[in-house]
């Protein structure tokens, strides 16, 4: 791989630059660019790679898939995001699918200089480290929820997120149910069921994939009652 297109990368990308502002000149030029189309699968749930993944540009969907074909979303990554880091080092099955929603880019590296890599440059052990500790965080957070909050609860919550509305302003959000219901690890037919009742209590509007917020004062009790039920 040409240094040069590597060092444009880093250049260009403050997030990348602070991952491998120390890395060795003789592992940074192991590092190979890999491009992938919206929808292409990258690494599969249960098989072995030997490489671990830097992501540059474009949006990743990280889900698990049971047996049924029933998907359940953990995380969306973007720029900076690693892939690989929890397998790489005993070189064990992914543990979820890695697949493009939108055009990828990745930065890759093989495990052997991978590990290089590790041994030689102190910033990059501290780096994934704190990045490890921060996905658990998340992962734990996301896990209570799902587990212990009611859908109402869930999906209230996530469209207030999805807006800075303040009261009396009208907000439109376009949201995909199937993602949704994924990340959510429900049916469509529970998602269409809770923004059905905020519709009928005049809190929201629907059209196609777009949600229109009415009433975002009643939409945050309905969350907050919804935190007690």
């Amino acid at each position: 791989m040409d240094i040069h297109s590597i060092g444009s990368i880093i250049e260009k990308s403050p997030s990348i630059y602070e991952i491998l502002k120390y890395c060795p000149y003789d592992i940074l030029k192991r590092w190979s660019i890999k491009d992938y189309a919206k929808g292409q699968v990258i690494f599969r749930q249960g098989e072995i790679y030997d490489s671990f993944c830097i992501a540059v540009s474009g949006y990743i969907d990280i889900y698990v898939m049971a047996e049924n074909g029933k998907r359940y979303s953990q995380a969306i990554y973007t720029t900076g995001d690693f892939i690989g880091e929890l397998e790489i080092f005993d070189e064990k099955p992914f543990g979820c699918f890695v697949e493009a929603i939108s055009d990828v880019r990745l930065l890759e590296i093989k495990r052997e200089y991978f590990l290089q890599w590790i041994e030689l440059d102190k910033n990059i052990s501290e780096y994934i480290t704190r990045t490890l500790c921060s996905q658990f965080y998340n992962l734990s957070k996301k896990a209570g929820q799902d587990t212990l909050y009611s859908l109402k609860q869930r999906l209230c919550y996530y469209l207030i997120t999805c807006t800075k509305s303040r009261s009396g302003i009208i907000e439109k959000i376009d949201i995909q149910k199937d993602k949704l219901s994924e990340q959510m690890a429900v049916t469509q037919r529970s998602i269409n069921r809770v923004l059905q009742y905020l519709k009928e209590k005049g809190i929201i509007d629907i059209e196609n994939n777009t949600v229109i917020i009415k009433d975002m004062d009643a939409l945050k009790i309905e969350e907050e009652v919804s935190r007690h039920e």
